[in-house]
């Protein structure tokens, strides 16, 4: 995934002042995405410390995404089709689980990306 797709996420539900006071940006995803990178090819002690640094970087992201999703159909709700709801409701859902794979959460990126930008919503 694009890292561009984080970002636009969390721009399309957030002012970029409040990104910018609390210190969230791509960097936190590149950041999982660097660590994600260097999993394979390490030797067995190292490959442990790598895949904590990846886990610990994935939770922070995966959770600024439910986070995103849950204010942007808290501020939309009402300018959204109810099976939009659903699944961006559906997405919140599997964020809950724990599972670090992260296919799994480029798509759900990508999914509620597709649902706030048909919508056109500015903040």
């Amino acid at each position: 995934m694009k890292n561009s797709e984080y970002e636009y996420l969390l721009n399309k539900v957030y002012y970029k002042g409040i990104l910018t006071n609390q210190g969230i940006n791509l960097d936190m995803y590149q950041r999982m995405q660097n660590e994600y990178s260097n999993l394979n090819g390490q030797l067995v002690n190292s490959q442990l410390v790598g895949e904590y640094s990846f886990r610990k970087s994935f939770l922070v992201v995966r959770s600024y995404v439910q986070q995103a999703i849950k204010d942007g159909m808290k501020s939309f709700q009402f300018t959204m089709q109810a099976n939009d709801i659903n699944k961006l409701t559906y997405m919140v859902d599997m964020l809950n689980r724990n599972f670090f794979d992260k296919q799994s959460l480029d798509q759900i990126i990508a999914i509620a990306n597709s649902v706030f930008n048909q919508y056109h919503l500015k903040n």
